[in-house]
């Protein structure tokens, strides 16, 4: 099976997983979760061990990191869309709705870290805070993938 076809799996189960994990908190997924941080935790570990599992390779999963990381910079350019959610206000988004739900959509199992980070009072940090996040996903990712092959 294609890299892909695989990521696509991995990105479906993550998604599934996010809403269940929402579904289970009992919080609805539009306001601030203060278990974000487990979905997150979870998500982060479940995409590890898929990666390994399905033995997708890491160009392939730098890719798939790198494009959320492209479409986590159109949330992170219009991060008011998000924060208005917070404080219950009307937000003066720059991009179409639209988008910014899709965006949404595609990366929801990426999602919660706008709760982590509005937890912990640094949303205005977000542009920083969010591709660490990715950076660091992918050396741990790389790392991963690494050991799976020193294993095999």
């Amino acid at each position: 099976m294609k890299d892909r076809y695989k990521l696509m799996i991995i990105h479906l189960i993550l998604f599934i997983s996010t809403l269940g994990i929402g579904m289970i908190t009992e919080k609805p997924y539009r306001y601030v979760n203060e278990f974000s941080w487990v979905i997150l935790l979870v998500n982060t570990i479940v995409f590890l061990i898929l990666i390994n599992q399905f033995k997708v390779k890491e160009n392939s999963v730098m890719k798939y990191l790198l494009i959320i990381l492209g479409i986590f910079i159109i949330l992170i350019i219009d991060k008011d869309y998000f924060y208005s959610s917070y404080i219950q206000s009307t937000p003066d988004i720059i991009f179409p709705f639209s988008i910014l739900l899709l965006s949404n959509v595609i990366i929801l199992p990426f999602v919660p870290i706008f709760d982590c980070i509005y937890i912990l009072n640094l949303f205005n940090m977000s542009f920083i805070m969010i591709p660490l996040y990715i950076v660091i996903l992918m050396n741990v990712s790389k790392k991963v993938l690494k050991l799976r092959r020193k294993i095999e």
